[in-house]
């Protein structure tokens, strides 16, 4: 049976915090950078741990290399920049990619409940539009009954 290491939750929370890397963090308590990255992933997602407090800004990009809209109607090739990316900004972006992922069925289906509300309520207003021209002949009809002499 492997021996499982005692991790303080707090100390790791404050190691993220501070800027240093799971791999940093597993070494100094004899675990993984994985299981680091576990509790990571937990800090993140119950609020304890902001990806601000964690990465550095990423650098602006030139003019020359923002997207207009003129290329993005025609298929580019962009160029392969190696950018120094750590490991563990990494694994943050595919955590936040996969649970980005992971509401897309719920997203979808919120949205198809707002499509279907707003379908039946173009159907109210034409019948309610149908309802006022109907009163509105109606009442000229009346009016016309009431003084003959207009005709």
């Amino acid at each position: 049976m492997a021996r499982k290491a005692i991790v303080d939750r707090n100390t790791v929370l404050q190691l993220l915090k501070e800027g240093k890397t799971s791999q940093a963090i597993g070494i100094q308590f004899g675990v993984s950078r994985q299981a680091i990255d576990l509790y990571r992933k937990e800090f993140f997602r119950t609020g304890l741990l902001q990806p601000s407090t964690v990465t550095p800004p990423l650098p602006a990009t030139s003019p020359a290399q923002q997207i207009t809209t003129e290329a993005l109607t025609k298929p580019v090739s962009l160029p392969v920049t190696t950018r120094e990316v750590s490991l563990d900004r990494m694994i943050d972006l595919m955590i936040k990619a996969l649970d980005a992922m992971k509401r897309l069925p719920e997203l979808e289906a919120e949205v198809e409940k707002y499509r279907r509300e707003y379908s039946n309520l173009l159907q109210k207003i034409e019948q309610l539009e149908e309802r006022e021209k109907k009163r509105l002949e109606q009442e000229a009809r009346w009016i016309q009954a009431q003084n003959p002499e207009n005709k």
